[in-house]
């Protein structure tokens, strides 16, 4: 049968208590810095449903930390809206906005606009009519003008005279 002895003077009590210390702090810091990521996440995202609040758009906003930096990204669902169509001049100006409300540096916006499907709608894919709906109306009108686009022949008098 083995003995052992172990004897604690008070150095390697101190050892000890440094050791429960120091790993006590680290957890503490963890724990700190989840929090304040969890907080800035949170502002930025009521930040953002507030900016949207007077369009009448209802939004769906998710925010998430980056790993690699200390930045930011928000993703935003929303209805498909005609305003919402040119979402990166509207990106711009959001970030701006939430790094001077916030502190927060986001560093994109991903959207999403998803379409609901309903009975009218499967109907009209069926047709394939969907100019009910302006926000794809506008869209089949622009597809169908580049499909008309022609190119024809003219002397460089007839050039000179319509740049005039």
């Amino acid at each position: 049968m083995f003995t052992l002895t172990i004897s604690l003077d008070s150095l390697a009590i101190y050892l000890v208590a440094a050791d429960i210390i120091v790993l006590l702090s680290y957890i503490l810091y963890v724990f700190n810095k989840k929090r304040l990521i969890d907080n800035s996440i949170k502002n930025i995202e009521e930040f953002i449903e507030l900016y949207f609040i007077n369009t009448g758009a209802e939004l769906q906003v998710t925010c998430f930390k980056l790993q690699a930096n200390k930045h930011f990204v928000a993703l935003i669902q929303s209805q498909a809206l005609k305003r919402f169509r040119y979402s990166n001049i509207l990106e711009t100006n959001l970030i701006a906005h939430i790094f001077d409300a916030t502190g927060n540096t986001v560093e994109k916006i991903y959207w999403r606009f998803p379409i609901k499907l309903t009975k009218d709608l499967l109907i009209a894919s069926e047709e394939n009519s969907l100019e009910s709906d302006l926000y794809f109306s506008d869209g089949a009108a622009v597809a169908k003008a580049a499909k008309e686009y022609k190119v024809s022949e003219m002397s460089w008098d007839q050039y000179q005279a319509q740049k005039k």
